[in-house]
């Protein structure tokens, strides 16, 4: 069975917010298409910053702002509780993963001279500006390499960077999309409805092409 290993791509650090909103804006690179392919995956991440949600963070934000998910939800598709489709009879399988809406001038939803949910952001609100690249061995097995933003003000400020925590926290992230998206796997491969050689894309949420969404109706 393939193993996980979390490693941080970093020695001594320190961290210290300064509530500045640097990282409240997201960043979709325009070059890539609204599907973007696992082979194009490592480029994406390089060159994006989008807020990703686990189902969890969606839940605790609902309950704080009494929003429904729809408000403050950014999907492909229209968002039903679900990370993964299986699309053209089933020869691609598209993970959907939620992000954070964003206003028109790219920040959060919840950004109004300072975040509006802070006790309950997101955990990619409480990584940044530590960033994950996940990354595969000759065996099989799955790194997820934890790396930072040197751009962010709040680096080389405050407190050196608990290392355990920081690794708990991506963890605990990487194990809740995980069981989320493989048990919706599970679920369509038993009903038949994933090819066995099906390619996987991931979405860029947040830009519907009128194109995308004449498509993205079909099942």
């Amino acid at each position: 069975m393939p193993r996980v290993v979390v490693q941080t791509a970093f020695e001594d650090i320190k961290f210290m917010c300064q509530r500045c909103g640097s990282c409240c804006h997201h960043k979709r690179p325009a070059e890539f298409e609204d599907l973007v392919p696992m082979e194009q995956l490592k480029e994406f991440w390089e060159k994006s910053n989008l807020i990703y949600l686990t189902k969890e963070d969606i839940k605790r934000i609902g309950r704080k702002t009494g929003l429904v998910a729809k408000d403050f939800v950014d999907t492909l598709y229209e968002y039903d509780g679900k990370f993964v489709r299986a699309k053209e009879g089933g020869k691609k399988v598209i993970l959907d993963i939620p992000v954070m809406k964003s206003k028109e001038d790219t920040t959060c939803v919840f950004y109004e001279d300072g975040c509006t949910v802070y006790p309950v952001r997101p955990r990619a609100c409480k990584l940044f500006p530590f960033r994950v690249e996940e990354k595969s061995t000759l065996d099989g097995d799955l790194i997820l390499s934890i790396g930072y933003n040197p751009t962010c003000p709040g680096i080389g400020k405050g407190k050196s960077v608990a290392k355990k925590d920081l690794e708990r926290l991506v963890v605990d992230q990487f194990r809740q999309r995980s069981e989320s998206i493989a048990s919706e796997v599970g679920i369509l491969a038993r009903e038949g409805k994933i090819q066995k050689d099906a390619e996987v894309c991931r979405t860029l949420p947040g830009r519907r092409s009128i194109a995308w969404q004449s498509f993205s109706t079909e099942e």
